[in-house]
């Protein structure tokens, strides 16, 4: 099943770049949420593979994270979206954001076509 948006005129439209980016990354910190919770009760060697798989899907949403970050703009819309996006993920902790992904951020609208 497609991503899809629907604008304020009612029409629908099939989502691109920036809204797949940014779905992506929420599908990564719902995963990283459950692998977390499962680690936090695991014990032994069970907590040993979850720590290890726990560090790989960190790093999957860190990456996922700042190709959201950096992926250009085309429209005023796409930059809303993003800036809405890391406002909370920023207001709800939802992952710690980076210095650098905030520059990769704000690069991305400087290069925002009018």
């Amino acid at each position: 099943m497609s991503i899809q948006l629907v604008c304020s005129n009612g029409q629908v439209v099939a989502a691109g770049g920036v809204a797949k980016l940014i779905a992506e990354h929420r599908r990564s910190i719902a995963k990283l949420e459950r692998l977390g919770k499962r680690a936090m009760e695991a014990e032994g060697t069970d907590a040993i593979l979850l720590g290890q798989r726990l560090d790989a899907v960190i790093a999957e949403e860190a990456a996922l994270r700042r190709r959201a970050a950096i992926a250009p703009v085309t429209t005023i819309a796409e930059m809303k979206m993003k800036a809405s996006y890391f406002q909370r993920l920023t207001a709800h902790d939802w992952c710690e954001v980076d210095v650098d992904d905030f520059r990769a951020l704000l690069g991305s609208f400087a290069k925002l076509q009018s």
